[in-house]
């Protein structure tokens, strides 16, 4: 993370200002010493800077659905299964622990053991997985949805055992979701901000509104006093 690379720095210029004041009081083994061991550190300084960004690209903004799509229900999760290894022999606390929090994430769908389940993914490293539960509710009442994902927190660093909390977006075709919903649904719209629902997308400076169906609104937000009267 961060915080390996400054210390990395740190050690780098702490041993560089030493080999420089050694070389002219004669102390040459040293002085070349120190700065062989700053060569070091600031080497390994910038390969734990570049392991940060080798799979991962900055969050950027969620897109919203295409046309004839929606968003069904958003769910705020845990990643399951973060202190196993990968298939190939990587930790995934040690992939964790290179991670900012401000990284992009995907959910890839799979069967394991037979019954639905969805690897959580940045670029080509897992993370971890959905829970069996979760995964296997999903694929129930959305069985043709697709998953979109934000990473909300990277946890545990104080404890050096790390977690990964995410919000999860399920997306629907409007067709074929339709028939999964009450006849005459209404649609609200939320942001990521925001702890109110409204009728009308660019109400109260929105940015990025979804649209969710006003039962599952009802159960995380309050009316907006402005267009919800």
């Amino acid at each position: 993370m961060a915080k390996k690379k400054i210390v990395l720095y740190g050690v780098a210029a702490l041993f560089a200002v030493s080999g420089i004041v050694a070389l002219p009081s004669g102390n040459i083994a040293g002085g070349v010493g120190c700065i062989v061991i700053a060569a070091v550190c600031a080497f390994l300084g910038k390969k734990s800077a570049d392991k940060e960004t080798e799979t991962g690209k900055p969050a950027r903004e969620a897109t919203r659905p295409v046309s004839g799509s929606r968003i069904a229900e958003t769910i705020r999760t845990k990643v399951v299964g973060v202190t196993y290894c990968n298939d190939d022999g990587e930790s995934r606390q040690d992939i964790l622990s290179r991670m900012t929090g401000d990284e992009e994430i995907q959910i890839e769908k799979t069967v394991y053991n037979g019954e639905p389940a969805a690897y959580v993914k940045w670029g080509d490293k897992v993370l971890g997985y959905l829970s069996a539960e979760l995964s296997k509710d999903l694929a129930n009442r959305y069985p043709n949805a697709r998953y979109e994902a934000k990473l909300l927190e990277i946890s545990g660093e104080e404890v050096h055992t790390f977690g990964c909390n995410i919000e999860l977006d399920i997306i629907v075709d409007e067709q074929r979701g339709s028939a999964q919903e009450p006849a005459g649904e209404t649609v609200v719209y939320v942001d990521r901000s925001s702890k109110k629902y409204h009728i009308k997308p660019d109400c109260s400076g929105m940015k990025n509104p979804k649209a969710i169906p006003l039962s599952q609104a009802k159960k995380k937000y309050a009316p907006c006093r402005k267009c919800c009267k």
